[in-house]
């Protein structure tokens, strides 16, 4: 397995086309994945995931499977879903701090900055989603 690659095992819940339905339990060897945050694994006991299958291969439900999504995508989803929304939570704080002394206000339109950018990256879930890819393939046999 390249080191470009988070990886986890999950059962096939549903086929339909290229998308498999995954449903992945937690395993403890999420407390030390660089990409828990991410992947959400960590945070509940089961986590449903959409994969593509585009390596052709038959799957079933209640298949064994491993999902795979690159390290750098992993990355970047943890960027544009906790980094960027602080630093513009923060950012629109200080500077309405500059500009106003009513703490109210400026905690106010920091938090209607931050929604809005929610709204905008909603808004641009289905590009943002293009990117961010699960990948299902067959577990090795042993």
């Amino acid at each position: 397995m390249e080191n470009d690659v988070v990886s986890h095992e999950g059962v096939v819940q549903s086929v339909q086309g290229t998308d498999v339905w995954v449903k992945m339990t937690v395993s403890s060897a999420c407390a030390g994945c660089h990409a828990k945050a991410v992947c959400g694994a960590a945070e509940s006991a089961d986590k449903m995931v959409q994969a593509r299958n585009v390596t052709g291969e038959t799957f079933e439900v209640g298949e064994k499977v491993r999902v795979q999504l690159r390290q750098t995508i992993a990355t970047r989803a943890v960027v544009l879903g906790y980094l960027v929304p602080t630093v513009v939570l923060l950012g629109v704080f200080c500077l309405m701090y500059l500009v106003s002394s009513n703490e109210l206000l400026n905690v106010g339109v920091a938090l209607a900055a931050l929604a809005l950018y929610y709204f905008f990256l909603w808004l641009s879930r289905k590009r943002v989603a293009k990117n961010v890819t699960f990948v299902v393939s067959k577990m090795p046999q042993i």
